[in-house]
């Protein structure tokens, strides 16, 4: 193969998945990155080698230095980054959805047709190690002539589970198919050819508050080219189910695409009682050949006795190869037809459940001209938008800085809430966002990061950077909201109150508390220094609608009907509903004397953890189980994990058992102080409590 210059269009989670791929390819070499984010664009360089960045696509054009585009940015830009890439004579290997429409997708034909570049879309679940173990057994004649498949897509939704609805696909019906079920509609179309008909049966929407609703729940029966089909796609689901059920004259394919295990059965020469039995133990013996091989294979990547061979990455391998060979050999669909098949079947299916709408104009930014009392950075999360909307019923004009405004809850649209569009981690964006803004609060996390040092420099980087812009605008009063978790709590016997500095010892802490901790001195040293008008705010662990119940300071969750403690359960958690923040925060915008110090926002309801697992399985229905633990025992598991960990390589820093302490919570909390310099009080009545803390329907 000849050598091939790349360049990756987009640097976010994606692109480490196709960069490891490449990196196992020798005739490839990624040679540059494009992203309008500086920052994210070198840090993505560094940690793969990458000699170039580049802030734009003319720019990469214009170097001349590539031969083929991964094309890995958000769907809504498909169109224009990569229509711009193949009229230049790039070939592009674009990320599924082809594009938001048909229109969009015959343009990028289009582009390719005119300048002799090629396309190809990645609709990598085609190359699942399930997929092809099952076309295997169908060419080798195992159940016969396929006839009929069955395929379900029963999958968690993390985005709808943590209720962060500002994503494309909640635009609308069709952006959530183009964005989910092209994966199952695509190996459908692998193994029984083009769809010729459909019929389709969406289920009733799921109401998500304030005229939004999303249809979680489709069934779709097709006539295709080699037979029938039938696909149940069902978004947001607690227990991880997708699989296919392939029937054929002789026999049936089951193939488990989460737990990467195919078995079949067919008829055998005896009668039909022993022949149960034979098919049986054959597949019993099957599931378990599968299964212990899953689990060694895991075992070897974690041990880096071989490479990372997941489900995932062995789609991603065998997506890329398989394209860059026939690029080679010029063979395959080169044009991008597969991929505009693909968008137009979810066009079809949107349009034939009779939920065809016009397209949903852009959300509207208020011009950047009149002037607000407030500025919320950060406003559009958790915390941020029941803060917006309390101030807005208060009657106060609020700026909200945000990099996404689709799908916002209603108070968003409030005369009294200007939105402007920006990055809380740009410092002209910040600027002008603060405009004359006299008060500004701080609700941005700033970002995560691969590495400890990367989460520093993200988190406590964005903390300077805006309090840099505060100083510079004159800004009267700027609310940092920090984290209880920049505070050491593994003291059963201490009281924390107001008064209670960060930890003392931030290095032995886990990478978030750590940064947390930091943040505060900066933010304190420049109120020292320079004079910063702050006051920080540190919430407890924050309940309620507009979040995921499953808390990480009530225990860590391998499956979410399964809570492990940070220790036995016992004692009382720091507990804070959402509105009960947003009120503190409202308070301290106009409370006297208080810059320069930090306040502890915890609720007068604490339950223990057992307790709080007990509620959330009441409100949701579910079999939700607290599993208690040994800190020491934790903490011996932990140094096991690390100690794996530096044999095969890993720079990780070794687990703290004052971590593991502090991460139960034991300390009792005194938020006297905040009661009365902020005049706040927080919700104190049991049963209110528990009943805005965990909704009835167990919607977070």
């Amino acid at each position: 193969m000849v050598v091939k210059r790349i360049a990756f269009v987009g640097t976010g989670n994606i692109a480490d998945a196709h960069a490891t791929v490449l990196s196992g390819m020798p005739d490839l070499r990624l040679v540059a990155a494009v992203d309008p984010n500086a920052r994210t664009a070198a840090t993505f360089a560094k940690r793969w080698g990458v000699d170039k960045t580049f802030d734009s696509v003319d720019a990469l054009i214009a170097d001349g230095s590539v031969d083929v585009a991964h094309v890995l940015v958000p769907p809504a830009l498909h169109k224009p980054v990569a229509e711009k890439l193949l009229a230049a004579g790039i070939t592009v290997f674009l990320e599924k959805p082809m594009g938001q429409s048909g229109a969009e997708c015959e343009a990028l034909q289009n582009a390719a047709a005119q300048s002799g570049a090629s396309l190809r879309i990645n609709h990598n679940f085609v190359h699942h190690p399930s997929q092809v173990e099952a076309r295997r057994l169908i060419a080798s004649n195992a159940i016969g002539p396929v006839r009929h498949v069955e395929m379900r897509f029963n999958l968690p939704l993390r985005q709808l589970g943590a209720g962060q609805l500002g994503h494309w696909m909640f635009d609308s019906p069709r952006n959530l198919l183009l964005e989910q079920a092209v994966h199952p509609l695509s190996q459908i179309d692998d193994l029984m050819g083009e769809v010729s008909e459909i019929s389709v049966l969406p289920a009733p929407p799921q109401q998500l508050g304030e005229g939004r609703s999303i249809w979680r729940r489709w069934l779709v029966s097709m006539v295709c080219e080699r037979g029938t089909a039938q696909l149940y796609l069902s978004l947001g689901e607690t227990y991880p189910s997708w699989g296919a059920t392939i029937f054929g004259d002789d026999g049936v394919i089951f193939a488990d695409y989460v737990r990467t295990r195919v078995t079949h059965e067919t008829s055998g020469r005896y009668g039909d009682f022993f022949d149960d039995y034979r098919n049986g133990s054959a597949m019993g013996r099957e599931t378990a050949r599968q299964s212990r091989a899953n689990f060694l294979t895991y075992v070897a990547s974690i041990l880096k006795l071989k490479p990372r061979s997941d489900s995932f990455i062995r789609s991603m391998a065998g997506s890329i190869k398989n394209f860059y060979s026939d690029l080679e050999e010029r063979r395959g669909d080169l044009s991008g037809e597969g991929g505009r098949r693909m968008v137009e079947l979810c066009e079809r299916i949107v349009k034939s459940a009779g939920l065809e709408s016009p397209p949903k104009p852009a959300a509207t930014v208020q011009a950047e001209t009149k002037p607000y009392d407030v500025l919320v950075i950060g406003g559009t999360g958790f915390i941020g938008s029941e803060l917006v909307a309390q101030l807005a019923r208060k009657g106060v004009s609020v700026g909200v800085l945000a990099r996404s405004i689709a799908n916002l809850p209603a108070h968003f649209s409030s005369p009294n809430v200007q939105l402007v569009r920006g990055d809380a981690r740009n410092a002209k964006d910040i600027s002008r966002a603060i405009g004359n803004a006299r008060r500004v609060v701080n609700l941005a996390h700033g970002g995560g990061g691969g590495s400890r040092a990367e989460i520093e420099a993200s988190l406590v980087g964005a903390a300077r950077t805006v309090a840099e812009c505060c100083l510079a605008s004159g800004v009267q009063r700027l609310i940092f909201v920090s984290s209880i978790a920049a505070l050491y709590l593994g003291d059963g016997a201490q009281t924390i109150t107001d008064a209670t500095p960060p930890d003392s010892a931030p290095e032995s802490r886990a990478d978030y508390a750590r940064a947390k901790v930091l943040a505060e001195h900066a933010m304190l040293d420049m109120f020292r220094e320079k004079s910063l008008p702050v006051a920080i705010l540190r919430p407890g662990v924050v309940i309620g609608r507009g979040t995921s119940p499953f808390h990480s300071g009530v225990g860590f969750y391998n499956h979410e009907t399964h809570c492990m403690g940070w220790n036995d359960g016992r004692n009382a958690l720091p507990l804070v509903l959402v509105e009960d923040v947003a009120s503190a925060i409202v308070n301290a915008l106009d409370a006297e004397g208080i810059e320069g110090k930090s306040y502890n926002l915890v609720g007068d309801v604490r339950l223990t953890a057992r307790e709080y697992i007990d509620h959330l399985a009441k409100a949701t229905q579910r079999p939700l189980r607290y599993h208690p633990q040994s800190v020491l025992k934790l903490y011996a598991i932990e140094m096991g994990k690390a100690a794996i960990k530096k044999a095969t390589g890993r720079k990780d820093p070794w687990p703290s058992l004052r971590d593991l302490k502090s991460r139960g919570l034991p300390a009792k909390f005194d938020c006297s102080a905040a009661c009365r310099d902020l005049s706040w009080s927080p919700v104190g009545d049991r049963n209110q409590f528990l009943k805005s803390g965990f909704p009835a329907d167990g919607a977070g």
